[in-house]
């Protein structure tokens, strides 16, 4: 176990030293927070931003269907749309991939257990993918879908099993 240590120094009018002291129960927390769930935190809002109608697929379509065109100019308006759907669902998953990577460091952190830090992993991405397709319902342009909480999911599966791969190897 690692023990963290701040200083404090004493002042006498001949002499001042510094005393070891040892991090509170507090401080611990608050690190914890910051390090762990903060990132969480920030990556939620981020989630939540491209859910909004500034993300739509007429939106998205505006700035994709042309880098398309550009790339591949023989491809057809269909095909175009078809890629266009592939990447905004990729987004899904690398979204949530990330988020299921933060959530389980959080869990693992605070779990010896890899099992059950995988588990509490998806149950928080789940929580998270639906309630982001609940506030989808709330906009003007975008609709939520139970098919994409399964994108959202499957980024997240993705992140644990890799991360519960990792844990899992002796360390050399």
């Amino acid at each position: 176990r690692r023990v963290l240590f701040r200083s404090i120094t004493l002042s006498s009018a001949s002499a001042s030293m510094a005393l070891p002291l040892r991090e509170s129960p507090a401080d611990g927390v608050s690190r914890f927070v910051l390090e762990y769930w903060l990132p969480v935190a920030i990556w939620l809002i981020i989630i939540s931003l491209f859910s909004t109608d500034a993300f739509s697929s007429g939106e998205s379509s505006r700035i994709l269907l042309p880098i398309l065109r550009f790339l591949f100019p023989s491809m057809t308006s269909s095909e175009m749309n078809s890629w266009h759907m592939v990447i905004r669902k990729a987004g899904h998953v690398t979204e949530y991939f990330v988020l299921g990577w933060l959530t389980f460091r959080v869990f693992r952190r605070a779990q010896p257990s890899v099992a059950t830090a995988a588990a509490l992993t998806m149950t928080f991405v789940l929580a998270a993918a639906i309630s982001d397709e609940v506030h989808q319902l709330l906009t003007l342009n975008r609709t939520g879908s139970p098919v994409d909480v399964g994108y959202d999911c499957a980024g997240a599966v993705l992140a644990a099993w890799g991360l519960t791969v990792r844990a899992q190897k002796p360390a050399k």
